[in-house]
């Protein structure tokens, strides 16, 4: 038997949720947007101390400003093993993102229009299957960067799933570093990149590090916390003319990552802003 657990809550506090959930050992974590609310999922094994996790849950939201009533938020309730095997999936559907990507589920067919590039994604337990709207904005800047000036070599910190380094090669980049500090991402990077067809162009790499090199476009989308500690490695590895995409930033923290990025010697383009999330577009 499996747990799932059910957590319906406003936007800007799926971060939080997630990032405890994946603590607490949840078998991959999943959010759906339900009009101006996020329902957001995770599944845990028969054993697990439902109450404890609940707990935990509630402190962490509480502690990232949520005011929500934690009597009726968190709802449990038991499925069965091949019950399971389904049931995470259901919150993922084909994603139009930009004006050519089209994100679709590994286990779903895509549509026969052919309008879009199509790129296979199999989030599994890692972070990015699209659908987060600072995923949503580093894709979309991709985009942009490739259209006006071709994105060169690429650095995609923080992969996760992948998704960013593998539109990145659709993109045409002439070659995709991608990095992550979780073994299970690095491993759900490679096969997806190997599912797109493009895993010959995506070297992964379990660092949390900013790699040696110079990257004409670097794509970071991890915490703001940490895209300041990393400000200046960062901007070392950007090659002169080149493209930095950073997201994770709160609107409310996207004047401070700017400050400190410009200290390190490069310029803000343009801010994309997505809900309440900012991702920032430098040079």
């Amino acid at each position: 038997m499996i747990w799932e657990l059910r957590l319906s809550l406003e936007r800007g506090f799926e971060e939080a949720a997630a990032g405890q959930l994946a603590e607490e050992g949840s078998m991959g974590v999943s959010t759906l947007l339900e009009g101006e609310r996020l329902l957001v999922t995770g599944h845990f094994d028969a054993d697990v101390d439902r109450r404890g996790v609940e707990i935990r849950l509630l402190l962490a939201l509480a502690a990232a400003g949520w005011e929500g009533d934690p009597s009726s938020a968190v709802v449990w309730r038991p499925l069965e093993e091949r019950d399971w095997a389904e049931a995470w999936k259901e919150s993922y559907h084909p994603l139009p993102v930009g004006q050519r990507l089209l994100v679709v589920p590994s286990w779903l067919e895509p549509p026969e229009s052919g309008e879009r590039l199509v790129l296979r994604m199999d989030p599994e337990m890692a972070f990015g299957s699209g659908a987060h709207a600072t995923t949503r904005g580093c894709l979309e800047l991709l985009e942009e960067v490739a259209g006006q000036k071709g994105l060169g070599r690429v650095l995609d910190l923080g992969t996760g799933s992948g998704v960013l380094a593998i539109w990145a090669a659709m993109l045409g980049a002439d070659g995709v570093v991608a990095t992550d500090l979780d073994p299970v991402a690095v491993e759900t990077a490679e096969r997806n990149a190997r599912l797109n067809g493009v895993a010959g162009r995506v070297t992964v790499v379990e660092s949390a590090l900013v790699p040696a090199g110079r990257y004409r476009t670097i794509v970071a989308n991890i915490l703001a916390s940490v895209l300041l500690e990393l400000a200046p490695g960062l901007a070392a590895a950007l090659a002169p003319g080149g493209s930095l995409i950073l997201a994770g930033i709160l609107r409310e923290q996207a004047r401070e990552v700017q400050l400190v990025f410009e200290g390190e010697g490069v310029r803000l383009d343009r801010t994309l802003f997505l809900d309440e999330w900012a991702v920032l577009l430098l040079s």
